[in-house]
């Protein structure tokens, strides 16, 4: 594996490949099996970007939101999901959603 320079532009489906071999490289050859450890992985690196901007530590933020993408990116691999496909289809699907949809009126 080998570096990749700040600004290199990569699709998102690109990012599920790159970071799975890297998982797999480091000893994390997870399966659908490990959906559920996957999940909590991801809940555990939310609490941590929740602590750092409670310390407003932006720069700790940052790393936390890049741990939740790296470990979302792997899990939609692993469960053969096209995330960038996803993300377009639900985007299209918001577009039609009235504004502020979901929340009650006080």
């Amino acid at each position: 594996m080998r570096k990749i320079p700040e600004g290199t532009v990569r699709s998102i489906r690109d990012w599920q490949q790159i970071i799975t071999e890297w998982a797999i490289c480091k000893g994390f050859s997870w399966t659908k099996k490990n959906v559920d450890t996957m999940l909590l992985r991801i809940h555990s690196e939310i609490s941590e970007a929740s602590e750092a901007i409670r310390d407003d530590n932006f720069e700790g933020f940052a790393e936390e939101l890049a741990d939740i993408f790296i470990r979302l990116v792997n899990l939609c691999e692993v469960s053969g999901i096209d995330l960038e496909k996803a993300v377009i289809k639900k985007y299209n699907k918001n577009l039609d959603r009235p504004y502020l949809h979901g929340r009650q009126k006080k």
